[in-house]
């Protein structure tokens, strides 16, 4: 029976694969979570509308009532809760429970930013939002997609912003920039996976650097990913339901 030899080259390439599949695996797991799913836009996987009218397997395409939104909410919170407070709850400069519908629109409208109401992924979906309309954050790239989701009496409860770009160096500036800001007026990150850098971010396809924030009343996630054609940042806002004290994380 002839044997079958690997040689370094051939071992080197099926380590290569098998990384690069455990990475796509994780990108992928990532994309199916609710801020991760504009990452499937980017990936070339949101299907045109009328192909996809048979709707999303895992139900992402399916609005929700305000009852629905709310219980998932909580379902969030109760699994992604921190300990302690955040000192602030920092999202894009736009008060979480307080910035209402009309108030963002508002704002929209003065800066010629145009808002829609998506088949899925939040209330509205804010396009083109340039950099600048967020100064003192030193933002670089621009946001592709803003999507804003209000509660029950019409005010801010999360907000995820969708950032490319086919250069790494804004998308990297602003990765780090987003969490300065957020360690800086929230506190620091209970989570971090890599740097961001240029550098790291060109090391390969779909290489990610990521940090994520968790309080009692404020959750955040920023990550960071090489698509291969362009670099795609996200960032996730959520104000988190108030709990009981007797509910609370003992010490």
């Amino acid at each position: 029976m002839t044997r079958f030899v690997l040689t370094r080259a051939m071992r080197r390439a099926l380590v290569s694969i098998a990384g690069v599949a455990v990475l796509f695996t994780a990108v992928m797991g990532y994309a199916h979570t609710p801020s991760g799913r504009p990452l499937l836009k980017w990936m070339g996987m949101s299907m045109p509308q009328a192909a996809s009218a048979a709707g999303c397997p895992l139900g992402y395409d399916v609005k929700q009532s305000p009852e629905q939104k709310e219980a998932a909410r909580q379902r969030f919170a109760a699994a992604y809760r921190g300990e302690s407070a955040a000192l602030a709850r920092p999202a894009l400069g736009f008060d979480l429970e307080q910035t209402t519908r009309e108030a963002l629109l508002e704002w929209a409208q003065a800066h010629g930013v145009k808002c829609t109401v998506p088949r899925s992924q939040g209330d509205l979906d804010c396009a083109d939002v340039p950099a600048s309309l967020f100064p003192g954050l030193k933002r670089e790239a621009d946001i592709r997609n803003m999507w804003v989701t209000f509660g029950a009496d019409g005010r801010l409860v999360s907000l995820v912003a969708v950032s490319r770009s086919v250069e790494a160096a804004p998308i990297s500036a602003t990765f780090r920039a987003a969490n300065a800001t957020l360690a800086t007026l929230a506190g620091p990150a209970l989570k971090r996976d890599g740097e961001g850098s240029v550098e790291e971010l060109k090391q390969g396809l779909l290489r990610q650097a990521s940090a994520e924030y968790r309080f009692q009343d404020f959750y955040a996630l920023t990550r960071v990913t090489n698509m291969g054609d362009g670099f795609v940042l996200t960032e996730e806002y959520r104000a988190l339901p108030k709990v009981a004290a007797r509910e609370l994380p003992s010490r």
